[in-house]
């Protein structure tokens, strides 16, 4: 620890001179972020930087936090990755704003860092006219943005009382995929434990405990030698959990109470309270009494009942709800003109596949009977998947022919191809409970496969996948069965694209697949 604070002097604490010109407030997006309502969306504040504002109702001195997504420092927006996040601050009673900045690799976070910097001047700068109190700002960055608000916590920012860290890196050298990245003395210098100074604002660590990305000691080691140099810092283990947040499961998201609770205390006497806001966009309606599942719905008025897409968060099938994953695709379906309906089901390993496919089925039928209430057409109801729920949608088009179209996105088509053994994490137990890969497992895994029980009159298919990632031979193949069985398909390819459209955030060679799909869409409604 000795070398640790030799290194400490690294650390720029933020100065007067830092700070830049406040631009003017301008909200280019009323309409929001399509995540939570009430938000003031697309405020730019450096350029053509934006971020977007949360404030309570209700007044009183409350802390506000400053969002930071993740994307491994080259993806990700202000509505990616950070879903859950948003919606756990909102109901928290916390005022949030999420932040965009210049994307690159990690040997240019000090770019990162600028426009982050930018962001907390502005909205300081902006606290009369937001209605926010510039001396109770937090930081909370999740994978690369937690490394990003780290570096920034040793900056000691005025106004920034708390740090939340959710899956961070804290010491590059000792993550090999990161230090084949950056070498040499940058690598030193990009590491948030190279930058803890003393004093410096209270820091809550949240990480998984069975991460491979960023191993938990060093989180550990962090946080410890922040408490050596006298600060305080407390660590929150996710038992079990891998390194994304938004990929952990139900029973490890006891960290949201964690954050919550320790945000709470933070700042004495501060004000908590929350009461929804109205928008167009209607939070939580329950679709399935049964179960209790619900589905955030967004209508704009209308003369005329409006198409509807119903969005299903993928997973894997285990982790995911309602605000994750698929939150890219919310704006473009605004901005068209569609009604959407995105929804939870029930996961894995707690509920099987069958529970999965029935609370789809369930929420079509919710719209077609309450299609009156939410003034949409029926007969026009297209699906949306992506990934585990591409698998779903696609599976639920082999059944219901009525269906105006699916969209999937990199769905699986193929279990049989993606199952080799019984293991207790293999799909073929999580999914369909079954211990034995033997015949009668592959005629189960045959039965939920798209690809096997294509037909000619299934729905219009659009099939969405990156060039870059495994599951393309998986769309390639289904893409061959849909034309072989003359069923009306087609194909958009991102050449070179990763897994996840969260990830394709940010990279303009791949955001065009937004116009694509609202075109196809377009083309079904046009020509039922």
């Amino acid at each position: 620890m000795a070398i640790l604070a030799v290194l400490a002097i690294l650390a720029i604490p933020w100065s007067a001179s830092a700070a830049q010109s406040c631009p003017p407030l301008q909200v280019r997006n009323p309409d929001g972020n399509y995540i939570v309502p009430g938000v003031k969306g697309n405020i730019p504040y450096s350029g053509d930087l934006a971020l977007d504002a949360y404030v309570q109702t209700g007044g009183g001195r409350r802390i506000s936090v400053v969002v930071i997504h993740g994307g491994r420092w080259s993806s990700g927006s202000r509505i990616a990755h950070v879903g859950q996040i948003l919606e756990l601050l909102t109901r928290g009673g916390f005022n949030w704003f999420s932040v965009d900045y210049r994307l690159g690799p990690l040997t240019d976070f000090e770019k990162a860092l600028t426009d982050l910097r930018a962001a907390l001047a502005f909205i300081r700068c902006h606290a009369r006219d937001l209605g926010i109190d510039p001396a109770r700002l937090v930081l909370l960055g999740e994978d690369s943005g937690a490394h990003l608000a780290a570096l920034l916590a040793g900056e000691r920012f005025p106004g920034v009382v708390g740090t939340v860290l959710v899956g961070g890196f804290y010491d590059l050298a000792s993550i090999p995929s990161l230090s084949n990245d950056i070498q040499g003395p940058p690598l030193t210098h990009a590491s948030p434990i190279a930058r803890v100074v003393q004093p410096m604002a209270p820091v809550l660590v949240v990480h998984g405990g069975a991460d491979t990305e960023a191993p938990i000691s060093g989180a550990r080691r962090y946080c410890d030698y922040i408490v050596q140099l006298k600060g305080r810092c407390r660590l929150v283990e996710a038992a079990g959990a891998s390194h994304r947040s938004e990929n952990w499961w139900p029973n490890q998201w006891g960290y949201k109470q964690e954050i919550v609770g320790w945000l709470s205390e933070l700042v004495p006497g501060q004000t908590t309270s929350y009461e929804p806001q109205r928008g167009t966009l209607r939070k939580d309606i329950v679709f399935s009494p049964a179960t209790g599942l619900k589905l955030d719905a967004y209508v704009r008025p209308s003369p005329r009942p409006l198409p509807a897409i119903l969005v299903v968060h993928g997973g894997g099938w285990e982790a995911g709800d309602k605000v994750t994953y698929v939150t890219p695709i919310f704006e473009p379906l605004s901005r068209a003109g569609f009604a959407w309906f995105s929804i939870d089901y029930r996961l894995t390993p707690a509920f099987t596949h069958d529970d999965q496919l029935d609370d789809l089925r369930q929420a079509i039928r919710f719209l077609r009977a309450e299609h009156e209430q939410f003034n949409i057409d029926p007969a026009r109801i297209v699906l949306v998947g992506e990934s585990a729920s591409g698998q779903m949608v696609a599976q639920v088009a082999t059944e219901d022919s009525s269906l105006a179209g699916v969209v999937s996105f990199y769905g699986v088509y193929d279990f049989p191809a993606m199952v080799t053994d019984a293991s207790p994490r293999s799909l073929l137990v999580r999914l369909f409970r079954r211990n034995v890969l033997d015949d009668d497992a592959g005629a189960v895994l045959r039965k939920y496969s798209p690809l096997y029980q294509a037909h000619r009159a299934m729905p219009p298919m659009l099939l969405v996948n990156g060039t870059g990632e495994r599951l393309w031979a998986q769309a390639q193949a289904f893409a061959a069965r849909l034309k072989e069985l003359g069923v009306r398909h087609d194909v958009i390819a991102l050449d070179g694209a990763p897994h996840g459209m969260e990830n394709w955030e940010g990279a303009e060679q791949w955001t065009g697949y937004k116009g694509r799909v609202i075109d196809w869409i377009k083309s079904l409604i046009r020509n039922p």
